[in-house]
């Protein structure tokens, strides 16, 4: 008797240690096929994407290893346009010239986009521009002109609010698809938003606003969503927005071209220039372009303060 309840326990144990075991090692199966899910994901995520792009080259900066290509659709990512590429290699440039129609890659990772190939395919003759409106261009030391605004909170503002702080003021619009244009002025900015924020001489004497100059699209619940996307603090970075006339009026006086090639917010052709306004209100510095740090944007507006 005592030996069948031995045997039956021994068996029970038996049984339950198989299923332990049976479990475990689903569960580690488990396990590993999410981690393998997982892992895949963030593949994707990371891998650069390509893109085929077309257009004529109207441009060439050797110097910078950019080329100007108005080009066509590209699907997936942005429509016809005209703008500048960083090319993967300058030897890429060898043999081109303004007019050359081409073939080209663009790859686009998270932070910067460039080509990595540029085939020619023909050539016809540059059509030239229309010429660009000519433009009252603060100087530094002059005063910024106080325009009305929205911010992000739906608070009307103008630029006098930011009066005895110093100010950095760049334009962008929520949808530009390419990152080395308004997603490289966002992560500048975040950059120098967590300086301002750990610096005590500078936390409550700077601040920083980006100027939409889509504001058809860029309503106030967009560009608080955009905030909150992109880490904006209040305390520090604001996004506002305002009447189309009275923004791209603001944005030519720190000699910001903004064109649009059709009626598509994504068909935006604009320049890139952050300026740094001091605590009187006047124009201090300009950084132009998407190439200065946020390292020098914080060092300029030290100087401004």
């Amino acid at each position: 008797m005592h030996a069948a309840t031995r045997d039956c326990k021994t068996s029970s144990i038996a049984a339950f240690t198989g299923i332990q075991r049976r479990a475990r090692v689903a569960i580690v199966r488990t396990l590993l096929t999410v981690l393998v899910a997982v892992c895949a994901t963030l593949a994707a995520c990371s891998r650069p994407r390509q893109y085929e792009l077309r257009g004529q080259i109207l441009t060439i900066d050797r110097d910078r290893h950019e080329v100007t290509v108005k080009h066509e659709d590209v699907p997936g990512l942005m429509s016809g346009m005209t703008m500048p590429f960083k090319v993967e290699d300058p030897k890429l440039l060898d043999g081109l010239t303004a007019g050359d129609l081409v073939k080209a890659t663009l790859v686009v990772r998270k932070s910067n986009g460039y080509l990595s190939s540029i085939e020619r395919t023909g050539h016809e003759a540059v059509i030239g521009p229309a010429a660009a409106p000519a433009f009252d261009i603060l100087a530094p030391g002059q005063q910024v002109p106080s325009v009305q605004l929205t911010d992000d909170g739906g608070k009307p503002r103008t630029l006098e609010e930011w009066r005895g702080r110093v100010l950095a003021v760049t334009f962008i619009y929520t949808r530009c698809p390419f990152p080395d244009f308004c997603p490289r002025m966002d992560q500048q900015f975040k950059k120098a938003q967590e300086t301002i924020l750990g610096d005590a001489q500078l936390r409550d004497h700077a601040a920083l606003l980006s100027v939409s100059f889509d504001p058809d699209f860029d309503t106030v619940p967009v560009l608080a969503a955009h905030a909150k996307q992109v880490g904006a603090d209040p305390r520090v970075w604001r996004f506002a927005t305002g009447n189309l006339k009275v923004i791209e009026s603001l944005a030519s006086r720190f000699g910001v071209s903004v064109m649009r090639e059709g009626t598509a917010a994504d068909s935006v052709v604009h320049n890139l220039r952050t300026a740094v306004v001091g605590p009187d209100g006047t124009l201090r510095e300009i950084l132009s372009g998407n190439e200065w740090t946020s390292a020098e944007l914080i060092d300029a507006m030290r100087r401004a303060h």
